[in-house]
């Protein structure tokens, strides 16, 4: 016996959600892409019907219909990283609350991994991307803004320094770090960079180099070392500087990840922190506050850096030629927290606690000698 098809079996369409509401196809279309002129008794008609029905809009038909597809990319350097996974937690959070969802990449700091990632999201038609990972000579995101699309980095920018930007201001932060281990009496002090294609490493190189140069000591190049922002590389760069005849007293690392890396090379030779080497980082992850680690170190406003970079690419979303022409950049001011691998609290008799020095002004962004 052949079957037949009910009217129940099927997926109700916008003429059911339009006859059970007793309204038109269009009422409901408008309902449904939220435009704001439809009376409330209207729109909660139209969403019991829906309820009722059970009727799930076609997302599809919707993105092409509005040319939006209320979704975002998102393309970070190193997810394995504690700082990304908390900027794009912020991220996440913050586009589900604007009604947007997230496509994650990760390009483990490789160009051509960044060019494909871009070109899948343009092909699912993401309303805009937000970068962690460009780098300071960078064609493929240069193209984007050259080309005025939708985009926005945060904690890297261009060399150029187009574009739509929120950073921490890494010269101050690596300045100040420096001139906290020089005013405890360090003269020696190393130096651990990340990649030298990337924003963040070049300006904390130079705001170390700027800070020996304002204490009046020379910048000894032996004491800096390349780490690519990896513990195990760090920990390999750390053994080799402390290993020359007169090894640094503390050593400052581009970011947290190498300052543990550091901190492992230091237990393996037998050195105690901080009495027989400083150490201190960038970034303040999670782990740095562990009362086994206590890490010295400058942190960085992830959370707000995250949400920034969600609400100002919604807001080029909407108007992309202003943008083009105005961009949106800002350097977020670094905060000092005061920890125990620096030997400050020790000297002070605090043992446990930590301090948090407070931060500095932000400012706006502007071009880095070095990058």
């Amino acid at each position: 016996m052949r079957a037949t098809r009910t009217r129940k079996s099927l997926q109700p369409t916008i003429g059911d959600v339009a006859q059970r509401a007793r309204v038109s196809r269009a009422t409901v279309s408008r309902v449904l892409n939220r435009y704001p002129h439809v009376r409330p008794r209207v729109r909660e008609a139209v969403l019991r019907a829906m309820r009722a029905l059970g009727y799930r809009p076609d997302q599809v038909a919707r993105s092409l219909a509005r040319r939006e597809t209320q979704t975002l990319g998102l393309v970070v350097a190193d997810i394995t990283n504690p700082f990304y996974a908390e900027t794009a937690r912020a991220i996440v959070e913050t586009a589900r609350g604007h009604g947007y969802n997230v496509i994650l990449c990760n390009t483990d700091n490789l160009p051509r991994l960044q060019e494909e990632y871009v070109e899948v999201l343009r092909q699912r038609r993401v309303d805009g991307i937000i970068f962690g990972s460009v780098f300071l000579d960078d064609p493929v995101v240069e193209a984007l803004v050259e080309a005025g699309y939708p985009c926005v980095m945060y904690n890297r920018r261009l060399r150029s320094g187009r574009g739509s930007y929120i950073v921490l201001d890494n010269v101050r932060a690596s300045y100040d770090l420096t001139r906290h281990l020089l005013d405890l009496g360090h003269r020696r002090i190393g130096f651990i960079a990340g990649l030298r294609e990337l924003s963040t490493a070049a300006e904390r190189l130079q705001g170390y180099r700027a800070a020996l140069r304002a204490a009046g000591l020379p910048v000894d190049r032996s004491l800096v070392r390349p780490g690519a922002f990896k513990a195990e590389m760090a920990q390999q760069a750390a053994q080799d500087l402390l290993k020359l005849p007169r090894r640094p007293t503390a050593i400052m690392a581009g970011n947290d990840l190498m300052a543990l890396g550091v901190m492992q090379a230091a237990g393996d030779l037998g050195l105690r922190i901080p009495e027989d080497l400083a150490v201190v980082g960038f970034d303040d992850i999670g782990i740095a506050a562990h009362r086994q680690v206590q890490l010295t170190t400058m942190a960085q406003q992830k959370a707000e850096m995250g949400r920034m970079a969600v609400v100002w690419l919604l807001e080029t979303i909407r108007d992309p030629r202003r943008y083009a022409r105005q961009p949106l950049q800002q350097m977020l001011a670094p905060t000092l927290v005061v920890r125990r691998t620096c030997g400050a609290l020790m000297r002070s008799g605090q043992s446990d606690d930590h301090r948090t020095m407070r931060p500095r002004m932000g400012r706006r962004a502007g071009r880095s000698g070095e990058n």
